[in-house]
């Protein structure tokens, strides 16, 4: 029953959002979305409370945009007090451009070349440039070259794979101690960070350790869908001490616990 009343919210929160900003072309394509499963969005321009936004066709970019969209997690954040975002497979930049409308430092890191495009596009229709920095290489262990699996309706589902194949194209990876001093980040500033790698959040997490040894003011959002909760805690724990909870079905949070 919990379940209903929570989906009954969050559809809801959609439609109100959507009817908010007049979107009514997105509005239909939600439902029929939910009906059909495939996306029959034309692309374009579409406001939201999180900002504007171009997306791509027939996409769910029209989805990712909605500040109903993983609700839990904005809400979270909403809560924080943190000075800096870093934005983790970041697809449209939809987080970054958010928070840094409201002021925040933001970086958003997206290897996908098509996404990272339209992060660029949306930093600049929304003139957040002097908060928002998008670098287009993604985050894992260490310098690398791979093959990801593209999913042209849902991009933010594109995931590593072994082997090259038929719908898959080749990406920078790099390690975030490796490319820390891009940051110019300060061991005072209060840092939180949203991880959604689709199953590299260990890689991810191994490449940050001498950074999250370092920094004491450390908040971690991360998706634990393909990685597991307890993988994820066990990785964490190697490195240094956190705390932990739920978000919603799957995201968690880990806080650094500061050393007496």
């Amino acid at each position: 029953m919990s379940y209903f009343f929570n989906r009954l919210e969050v559809y809801t929160l959609y439609f109100l959002e959507y009817v908010k900003h007049g979107e009514w072309s997105a509005l239909v394509n939600a439902f029929r979305f939910m009906f059909s499963r495939k996306s029959h969005w034309r692309g374009g321009r579409i406001r939201s409370s999180m900002g504007v936004f171009d997306t791509r066709k027939n996409s769910l970019d029209f989805q990712y945009v909605n500040y109903a969209y993983e609700i839990q997690i904005k809400r979270f954040i909403e809560r924080e007090s943190f000075d800096v975002f870093l934005d983790i497979g970041a697809c449209l930049g939809e987080y970054c451009i958010w928070l840094g409308r409201k002021g925040k430092r933001c970086f958003a890191f997206e290897p996908v070349k098509v996404s990272f495009d339209m992060i660029e596009r949306n930093i600049r229709l929304n003139e957040v440039g002097q908060h928002v920095k998008a670098f287009n290489y993604g985050l894992g262990l260490k310098h690398s070259l791979e093959y990801f699996e593209m999913d042209i309706t849902n991009p933010g589902s594109n995931r590593r794979v072994d082997a090259p194949g038929e719908h898959t194209e080749r990406f920078e990876i790099n390690a975030l101690d490796d490319t820390l001093h891009e940051l110019n980040l300060k061991e005072t500033d209060r840092v939180l960070i949203k991880i959604d790698v689709e199953g590299m959040e260990l890689d991810m997490l191994h490449g940050a350790a001498g950074f999250l040894k370092r920094f004491p003011h450390i908040v971690l959002i991360i998706e634990e869908k393909f990685s597991g909760e307890s993988n994820i805690r066990n990785g964490l724990s190697t490195i240094a001490d956190f705390e932990y909870g739920k978000i919603d079905e799957h995201n968690i949070y880990a806080r650094k616990r500061h050393s007496l």
